[in-house]
This record gives C-alpha cells, structure tokens and sequence, in this order.
C-alpha cells in the first residue's frame, strides 16, 4: 500500500463524515428554525384570543354592575 492510498483509506472517511454532519446540522438547523417560528405564530394567536376573552369578561363585568347598580337604586 503506497502513502496515497493510505491517505486516502484514512482521510475519505474523516472528510466524508465531516461533510455529512455539516449537511446534518443545516437541517436540523432548519428544522428549528421553522419550529420556533411555528411556535411564536401559535403564541401570538394564543395571546390575541386570551385579550379577546378577557375583553368579553370585562364588559360582561361591566354590564352586570350596571345592572346590579339599576336594581340597588329600586
């Protein structure tokens, strides 16, 4: 075996693993970065649909006062 097919025989492998874990970080990488924008989607509409519930507590709140109020005054 000359010393190029011995650098070959050890330094394929280590360059080939090195470029295939490098395709695997980017998608992974990729894969996250679309989860954490999946995730900050669903928390933006999560939040808007609490303020509208909370919204509708609050003005129910507000008309049973008055109505409360109206029945205290007779």
């Amino acid at each position: 075996m000359t010393n190029e097919q011995l650098y070959l025989a050890v330094g394929l492998p280590i360059v080939f693993n090195v470029v295939f874990n490098g395709v695997l970080f980017l998608a992974l990488n990729s894969r996250m970065s679309s989860l954490e924008t999946r995730m900050g989607n669903l928390e933006q509409s999560t939040n808007s649909k609490f303020d509208l519930v909370v919204g509708a507590i609050h003005e129910l709140d507000n008309r049973l006062s008055r109505l409360e109020e109206r029945f205290e005054r007779r």
